[in-house]
Formats: structure tokens, C-alpha cells, sequence
């Protein structure tokens, strides 16, 4: 549980520079951008499934939630508030363009990891590599709420909130692709130890 007292200072803030993005100050703007774009990227990445065209839906979502911040009301963190935004408007792209999934691609590395171990980096990157083969299996609703339980962190009731679907829903898509994936993650050599791993503390 969020203690708030940790938050009322930074929820207030952020409130104060969404206020300001939102009346059109470039600065607020700017800064808002900056802050933003790593968390849009990696989750658009994720659910566009590597299509060709990534990019520029990682402009449309950013340039959404700019579009839309002057409604922010700081009832939660900036972020949740703009993931909601990202998630809603990524589907909804994907949804009427139909894209063809295909290799999922991540670039989560921090700024220099690349260069400080070179052979661990690959490694890094063929793991990444073959779990997204995998991702890209499951239907769109469960690759959405693994992307936002395992790689971003929220609980179920967060997805839920996020995705406009109702708990018991999103309980039951995580389950599924849980089972999925460990399926198909045994049968692959390189994944299989972790795959004997995999386990959901929500359910």
C-alpha cells in the first residue's frame, strides 16, 4: 500500500508541471517529454510486438498524453497517470491498424550498459531476444497485462484500472499466459531454468 505521505509532495509537483505543460508552457512540456519517453517507449514496445512502425506510435502516445496532461489531477503518480494514457492509446492504435505481430523488441539497457561487459550484453540481448519470440504468442489482452505485471510492477487492480477491464479478467489473463509461457519456456534450452522459476505472488 502507497503510504501518503511520500507522495504528497511529489504528486503536488508534478500536478503544478502538468498544470503548465497543459496551458502550453514549452518548458513544462519539454521537460515532461524527457521524463516520460524511456517509460512510453519500453511499454510501446512491448505491446507493438516490433512492428516496423513502433516509433512512430511511441510519438503518437507521447504526444497524446501532452495533449491530455492538464487533466492530471494528482490522485495517483504522474507516471500510473500516463501509462493509463499510453496503454489506452497504444491498443487502440494497434486495434485499427491490425498490425501483424512479429519479434518483440526491447531496448530496456541503461544509457552505457552496452559498453561496460560486451559479452554479457549479448547475452542479455539474446535472452530478451527469445523471451519476446515467445511474448508475441499470447493474444494482445494477456501480452498487456504481462507487460504491465512484470516489467512495470502493478497489481492486478492497477491493470485493471489501466486496461478498463475488470479484475477477475485481467486475474484470469495473467493466469493463462502464465501458463502459456511456462509451457513454451520449458521447451526452450536457453530459458528453461528460468522458466521452472516463473511464479505469480497475486494469485
Amino acid at each position: 500500500m502507497r503510504q501518503v505521505s511520500e507522495e504528497i509532495v511529489p504528486h503536488s509537483l508534478d500536478r503544478e508541471l502538468a498544470r503548465r505543460a497543459g496551458d502550453g508552457e514549452e518548458a513544462a512540456r519539454r521537460e515532461l517529454a524527457w521524463r516520460l519517453l524511456p517509460r512510453v517507449r519500453t511499454t510501446v514496445h512491448y505491446l507493438a510486438a516490433g512492428d516496423r512502425d513502433a516509433d512512430d506510435l511511441v510519438q503518437q502516445a507521447l504526444v497524446e498524453v501532452l495533449r491530455v496532461v492538464g487533466t492530471f489531477r494528482g490522485d495517483a503518480s504522474l507516471e500510473y497517470w500516463a501509462d493509463r494514457v499510453v496503454v489506452r492509446t497504444a491498443l487502440r492504435r494497434i486495434k485499427q491498424r491490425r498490425w501483424r505481430e512479429t519479434i518483440v523488441q526491447l531496448d530496456s539497457e541503461e544509457p552505457g550498459a552496452a559498453d561496460a561487459v560486451q559479452e554479457r550484453s549479448y547475452e542479455r540481448r539474446e535472452l530478451r531476444r527469445r523471451l519476446a519470440i515467445h511474448l508475441e504468442k499470447l493474444s494482445m489482452d494477456r501480452r498487456t497485462a504481462v507487460v504491465l505485471h512484470w516489467v512495470h510492477g502493478y497489481t492486478i487492480s492497477e491493470i485493471a484500472d489501466l486496461t478498463g477491464a475488470k479484475v477477475n479478467t485481467i486475474r484470469g489473463r495473467l493466469r493463462d499466459a502464465k501458463r502459456q509461457l511456462r509451457k513454451q519456456l520449458l521447451k526452450d534450452p536457453v530459458l528453461r531454468e528460468w522458466a521452472e522459476s516463473i511464479h505469480d505472488k497475486n494469485e
